[in-house]
């Protein structure tokens, strides 16, 4: 039986979400800023002949194409990037409107909505970390190097060659490798080396481009930190709907999760006590109120035999009763007893 045991904390479940929206708003924003110059370079000077990488359009014998070249390598993406139809034709964009923000070319608009919600990400994730140390549950997705040496193993048993799951605990050693390269590698490069792209940080903080290698290396390494967000969150969907959409969406906005590796309840207290009613054989009590040495004697051999009776079987248990009764019969033939003496005795001992 499955049981609901509450998995997800209001502080982790709305700074989840809060995560989600600035996310989504810093790609859309972020390729609207890349859109004004879509070059990248390594070092410091950015002149479009010594890009490695380029997303735009060329005209080809009167026909606008869009293609996109690294490190010499070009490919056509008419259609999807480089150049997009407009009403006055076709024009150089490296991404389209529906993935920008704003949708229209608006490079000071892009640069507004993707500061403000930068910040908005690096505060967001602060209280995450800050309040998921203090409850004691950062440590449980971080991985050590006994997670680490389990991460093939892992990713054998989801490309189904692994029968059995290496995990122990909430988390398996695949997600405590991807949550901490997240949280303690890519979120750190991504805010450093968009703070060193800044002017007005550059000015106060000369190290910050150098530690990149110049502003256009640290642009360079910003833009593909980005795309390996976007691989992280497509995972992270793609587990979610693999291992039960409704379920996890529950755990993610009511905190609630159905965790098959937890019981269902207990058997009630009246189930119990039956089972042990069945499973316990049933012994005579033998009064010992009985004046005569005689009878103080016969009544311990009958205890005695009670009590082997109750790790033999019923049948002989129900044999030596007999015995007994037997035996009392023959003990109220042989004394003088009076019959007030006798009765009480002799019904217990039948009970």
């Amino acid at each position: 039986m499955e049981k609901l045991v509450y998995r997800q904390n209001r502080v982790t479940r709305a700074t989840h979400w809060v995560n989600l929206l600035a996310l989504v708003i810093l790609v859309m924003s972020g390729f609207q800023i890349f859109n004004a110059h879509p070059h990248l370079y390594w070092g410091h000077t950015s002149e479009p002949e010594k890009a490695f990488l380029s997303i735009t359009a060329a005209n080809d014998e009167g026909e606008v194409r869009g293609f996109f070249r690294i490190y010499g390598w070009q490919i056509d993406t008419t259609g999807v990037l480089g150049v997009q139809n407009t009403a006055m034709g076709p024009a150089p964009r490296a991404f389209p409107s529906w993935l920008t923000i704003p949708g229209y070319f608006w490079l000071a608009g892009g640069r507004r909505w993707h500061f403000f919600f930068a910040w908005l990400f690096a505060l967001n994730g602060l209280l995450y970390v800050i309040y998921n140390i203090a409850n004691s549950h950062l440590r449980k997705f971080l991985l050590t190097s006994k997670d680490a040496a389990r991460v093939p193993a892992m990713v054998l048993y989801y490309l189904r060659i692994r029968k059995e799951s290496p995990q122990e605990g909430e988390y398996n050693p695949l997600q405590k490798f991807a949550y901490t390269g997240v949280f303690f590698v890519l979120t750190p490069l991504i805010m450093l080396s968009g703070m060193a792209m800044s002017p007005q940080l550059d000015a106060a903080f000369h190290w910050l481009p150098t530690m990149f290698g110049g502003r256009q290396s640290a642009r360079s390494i910003h833009f593909i930190l980005t795309f390996l967000f976007i691989g992280f969150t497509f995972g992270h969907v793609f587990m979610v709907l693999i291992t039960g959409v409704l379920n996890n969406m529950r755990s993610m906005v009511t905190g609630w999760y159905k965790d098959p590796g937890v019981e269902g309840p207990e058997p009630t207290s009246l189930e119990t006590s039956k089972g042990e009613m069945i499973q316990e054989p049933v012994t005579a009590r033998v009064s010992r109120r009985w004046g005569s040495p005689e009878l103080e004697q016969i009544s311990s051999a009958q205890e005695k035999r009670q009590a082997d009776a109750g790790a033999a079987p019923q049948d002989n248990g129900m044999s030596k009763s007999t015995t007994s009764q037997d035996e009392h019969l023959k003990l109220e033939s042989s004394t003088q007893i009076s019959p007030t003496q006798t009765n009480e005795p002799k019904k217990e001992i039948e009970e």
